[in-house]
């Protein structure tokens, strides 16, 4: 699927150099940006429903650890 954006050019002159600099095409670039930002959306929509589904009970780190017998591994 194509879609067409209006950049600003001072937009644009940004990411084009931060692509180039990355060895990137500018699509590239924009690919990778659309990318990161739908796993960030798709992280934060699991965050919402575990703190959702939570139950209120947290464990301390330090307990968890002991509790797993890492103590040494950490």
């Amino acid at each position: 699927m194509i879609y067409t954006i209006e950049i600003p050019s001072e937009m644009q002159k940004e990411f084009s150099k931060i692509a180039s600099k990355n060895g990137k095409s500018e699509n590239e670039f924009i690919l990778e940006l659309i990318r990161e930002q739908i796993e960030d959306y798709e992280d934060a929509i699991a965050l919402d429903k575990v703190i959702e589904e939570s139950t209120g009970d947290f464990v301390d780190f330090d307990d968890s650890v002991k509790e797993l017998g890492l103590e040494n591994e950490i």
